[in-house]
């Protein structure tokens, strides 16, 4: 005898919670003269903080095809594609499927190229090397100090900065290759002394360990995808790579990004 009566009740239940929504998911369009939206060169020099301050992001690769039948599958006689699978029980259906890993970078260059360490047997490099396609992630996330919550006082101010919900604030999704960086170049420049200072823990896979083999590699950006936040107060879309590369270390460090 209850049953009529259950869509109607889960249509109050829901609409009691979107009356109780955070105001930033209800707060009306941006357009007024004192909103100034981020130019493409502004938006650039975000994405390049970002790029600075995150010194981690999520390494996209692909897993490739290890099938007989498959022509790289015949390619390395060495260490063939199909031990490696072994070794790590690796699902045959997962050949073309992506994989998101986090990895630790460091923004050692001027040139907006982030710099990784790779370790050979981690699944990221091993797809690369393989020739999958190479993503990265990165997201920026200030200190927080307040959320919201589906009940306000009737005194707070509804207009609370966007840095307190991830939905709004920008990140970036980096697309290119990875290239090997010489020893002279990783001398001249103090690459090491860079990462390191990014990442001290990464002392205990620096190359030469005695547990994996391991190289400094550049990430070449090819091209830049850009979320600034919500569409009607940031740049959303793909970033000029020239622009990207131009941009000036002072640029960076005049820059302020949302919740800094």
């Amino acid at each position: 005898m209850l049953l009529p009566f259950l869509p109607a009740a889960l249509i109050t239940a829901a609409t009691a919670r979107s009356l109780a929504l955070p105001p930033i998911l209800l707060q009306e369009p941006l357009h007024n003269a004192d909103h100034h939206m981020p130019t493409i060169h502004e938006s650039t020099i975000m994405a390049r903080r970002i790029v600075q301050l995150a010194k981690s992001g999520t390494l996209v690769t692909t897993f490739p095809d290890t099938s007989p039948s498959h022509p790289q599958s015949h390619d390395t006689d060495t260490e063939p594609d199909h031990q490696l699978t072994a070794y790590e029980n690796r699902p045959a259906g997962v050949a073309g499927s992506p994989i998101g890993m986090m990895e630790y970078y460091a923004d050692c260059e001027a040139t907006g190229n982030p710099t990784l360490l790779a370790i050979d047997i981690a699944t990221p490099y091993k797809n690369a090397a393989a020739g999958s396609n190479v993503s990265m992630h990165i997201r920026w996330w200030p200190t927080q100090t307040s959320t919201y919550t589906q009940q306000q006082d009737d005194d707070e101010d509804p207009d609370i900065p966007t840095p307190h919900t991830p939905a709004a604030l920008p990140r970036l999704s980096l697309h290119g290759h990875l290239s090997p960086l010489p020893l002279p170049f990783l001398a001249a420049h103090s690459i090491p002394a860079c990462f390191l200072d990014a990442h001290p823990d990464s002392a205990l896979w620096q190359p030469g360990n005695d547990i994996h083999t391991s190289a400094y590699v550049r990430f070449e950006v090819e091209h830049i995808y850009w979320f600034g936040g919500f569409g009607d107060r940031a740049q959303i879309g793909w970033l000029p790579v020239d622009e990207w590369s131009a941009v000036t270390r002072e640029e960076i460090e005049a820059m302020r990004l949302p919740g800094e």
